[in-house]
């Protein structure tokens, strides 16, 4: 019975690192999505849509047809950038918040686990 309660604290103290991290990972986010808007071209899939619609519509659709492939390389070229940052940024992350989460229970005394 004194392992359950060992696992259900910590389990709790799992819980309580989760919701302090969680109001840190929201406001870290926004200055993320500050810096990345920086970084980031410009283009967004309205536009896209917006310059689609305009070709269905025109004769010249070669031209347009070819400024709308590269604006659709950018966008997914902004969604490369973003995941490659925040993949290593929360990798990072979850590793420390893992290296101190096993150092607290290795100070617990009380641990058979």
């Amino acid at each position: 019975m004194e392992n359950t309660d060992n696992i259900y604290k910590k389990l709790d103290m799992l819980g309580k690192i989760y919701e302090f991290r969680q109001d840190d990972f929201e406001a870290e986010n926004r200055k993320d999505r500050k810096a990345l808007s920086k970084i980031s071209n410009e283009i967004d899939i309205e536009e896209i849509e917006e310059r689609i619609n305009e070709v269905l519509n025109k004769k010249e659709q070669i031209k347009e047809a070819k400024d709308i492939i590269e604006k659709i390389q950018l966008l997914a070229e902004n969604y490369e950038i973003q995941i490659a940052y925040y993949s290593q940024k929360n990798y990072k992350r979850g590793f420390k918040d893992a290296i101190c989460l096993y150092t607290q229970c290795l100070k617990d005394d009380n641990t058979n686990i």
